[in-house]
């Protein structure tokens, strides 16, 4: 029987790999809002692809701070520039879940080439990984930043597919936002759902190839999928 190419895993960062709690609590007790983690994601999100639209590029960094201010003005709540420089440089210092390294490893030792494909800037990306202990896992860690287009647009999946030298088809983006799915899926590849507490599948778009609870679960499944 012939065995099955594997692909080559694209893993999103934030939340699907590191735990983004610390900065949650953190935005909330700044806005002074149960919710304005999710306020203020949401808006960083949609600011992103408005960036994508309208061809005018600044890091996400930027448009974490500038949409964060934009949070506190909604929420009618003075924060400082001081405040918000503070509180994002948090995003440097995320830990990883407990499943990511045993899941990270099992993939890997099973053959797997594993990627990260990410909206931080470059800078951050590095950091995060390194202060995680993940870089060792990965042949490769790439940002948007290059390219200078956000994800989901089509033409950021191609070009990492490019500077992996392979097709889309031969890649899979593993991730926990519904979103990235959807964008991953529509520039052909693959896809692998992390149900991450209080993540959702955007269920107008295709469904994803494969669903697991954390990065673990979807080793086992991948691992027993391609041997």
């Amino acid at each position: 029987m012939m065995t099955q190419k594997k692909p080559v895993l694209v893993f999103d960062v934030n939340e699907t790999l590191l735990d983004m709690t610390p900065l949650k609590k953190a935005i909330n007790l700044l806005l002074n809002q149960e919710q304005g983690f999710r306020i203020w994601f949401g808006m960083l999100l949609h600011y992103s692809t408005v960036s994508n639209e309208i061809e005018q590029y600044h890091d996400f960094t930027t448009i974490a701070a500038t949409t964060l201010q934009m949070a506190a003005t909604s929420l009618d709540v003075n924060v400082s520039e001081a405040q918000i420089k503070e509180t994002l440089a948090i995003i440097t210092s995320l830990q990883t879940y407990p499943d990511v390294a045993k899941g990270l490893h099992l993939l890997k030792e099973n053959g797997f080439r594993l990627i990260t494909l990410t909206n931080s800037p470059d800078g951050a990306l590095q950091k995060q990984l390194e202060n995680s202990n993940l870089t060792h896992y990965f042949e490769q860690a790439l940002s948007i930043d290059t390219v200078r287009k956000y994800k989901p647009a089509k033409e950021t999946y191609h070009w990492a597919a490019k500077k992996l030298a392979v097709a889309p088809e031969e890649m899979m983006l593993i991730a926990a936002h519904g979103w990235d799915i959807a964008g991953a899926s529509h520039a052909g590849l693959a896809t692998g759902f992390i149900a991450r507490e209080g993540q959702s599948l955007y269920n107008l778009a295709r469904n994803p190839d494969y669903v697991a609870k954390d990065i673990l679960e979807m080793a086992h499944l991948l691992v027993a999928h391609y041997q």
